[in-house]
């Protein structure tokens, strides 16, 4: 289980017993990857306090903040099982929903992902999801889904393959969809955050939607030579008038 996390000094040891507990139920070989992304609080001194307790809990910090999906890049690299899941850290993300998700792998999926039917974001955050997602779509002509996020389970082929991908700028689902593989959905239950409120600002979400769109389609590019060649020519011809 791979988790990004930043400022979550007020989940991570819930976090932690909850999966622990959890991933026991399925097998005794699992693996927790917690990746302090550059928090700035006590969230690396509680991964090295559950990685001294837990043997199957192993910590990453970042030297400074990246993003949550270099984060998870960085998770991954040092991931070895056979099937990997991504999450949150802020609980949203329900630990014992993995073993729902790890089920519907039996039916010989490659990439298993969670549906929230009833997403317990605040308004700011399910409004700019819905205008990015509803963009997304028409600039890139792809059907993503805005009820899913990072909240899944994927095989190692899925995430070698993701991992193979060298863009700068990284969006964690939408390359995990982009690779391909049998894939397939289930629903699952979103829980409200327990504390604190989300580091995600609304300038950072801009901004990887924005990288996302022009990372997935070269329409803005023809866009802006369209608009270029059309304000030239328009320009042209007023030159031609004026003369």
């Amino acid at each position: 289980v791979v988790i990004p996390c930043f400022q979550a000094e007020s989940t991570i040891l819930e976090l932690g017993s909850r999966l622990t507990n959890t991933l026991a139920e399925i097998t005794p070989n699992f693996e927790i990857i917690l990746v302090d992304d550059g928090s700035l609080d006590a969230t690396w001194d509680l991964i090295m306090l559950l990685a001294q307790t837990n043997p199957q809990v192993s910590g990453i910090k970042l030297s400074r903040n990246f993003g949550q999906h270099n984060a998870i890049t960085a998770g991954l690299k040092n991931s070895t099982g056979d099937w990997i899941v991504v999450m949150d850290c802020d609980l949203q993300d329900r630990p014992e929903e993995i073993k729902n998700l790890y089920q519907k792998t039996h039916e010989g999926y490659q990439v298993v992902v969670g549906i929230r039917s009833d997403r317990k974001d605040n308004v700011v955050k399910r409004i700019s999801s819905f205008i990015f997602y509803f963009i997304f779509q028409k600039m890139t002509g792809s059907n993503f889904d805005k009820k899913i996020g990072n909240f899944g389970i994927y095989s190692r082929k899925v995430i070698e393959s993701v991992l193979d991908l060298k863009e700068q700028h990284r969006s964690f689902g939408l390359l995990a969809l982009w690779v391909g593989y049998s894939r397939a959905e289930v629903g699952i239950i979103h829980d409200s955050r327990g504390s604190g409120k989300s580091n995600y600002k609304l300038t950072h979400r801009l901004a990887l939607a924005l990288d996302s769109i022009v990372s997935h389609t070269n329409k803005l590019l023809y866009l802006a030579i369209k608009s270029g060649m059309f304000i030239s020519g328009t320009s042209l011809l007023f030159v031609t008038y004026l003369v």
